[in-house]
């Protein structure tokens, strides 16, 4: 599941109804619940690109540096390097500037984003029974009890 979908989905879980306190308190664990697993599949798979990113960047400085075997890069799909093998003090530029390195970088920061917005939300669920129990009050002052 995307960001946009959470995004949607969590604008429609995060509504309390006014009329139905009692059934939106008893709503937190299962919202608690969903998106914890969200959060915790989210947090398995920015782990799990970031470990990507960091094996693809070795092969990348293997790549550059010519030490690459014919098999290792026939397995990559990639051809020999034809460049001069670039200084120590060179090979981040390079590395930055890599397409497939590029592209490992903006699926972190998408992991990122999407994990901290499911932080955000469990924030707010934590504070759900909080707002709960504040508008039961409110309703219980307003009728004078």
């Amino acid at each position: 599941m995307g960001l946009e979908e959470l995004q949607e989905e969590w604008a429609k879980d995060c509504a309390i109804d006014d009329d139905h306190l009692d059934r939106e308190s008893t709503r937190t664990p299962n919202l608690h619940s969903k998106y914890l697993n969200h959060l915790i599949k989210h947090k398995m798979l920015l782990a799990k690109t970031k470990g990507e990113h960091n094996h693809l960047r070795t092969k990348k400085f293997r790549y550059y540096r010519g030490e690459m075997s014919r098999d290792e890069l026939s397995n990559a799909g990639w051809e020999q390097w034809q460049g001069l093998k670039p200084l120590k003090n060179e090979m981040n530029e390079f590395l930055e500037g890599d397409n497939d390195l590029i592209q490992t970088s903006m699926k972190i920061e998408y992991y990122q984003g999407i994990v901290d917005f499911l932080e955000s939300v469990m924030r707010a669920i934590g504070s759900r029974d909080w707002q709960i129990r504040n508008a039961i009050q409110w309703k219980q002052f307003i009728s004078g009890a």
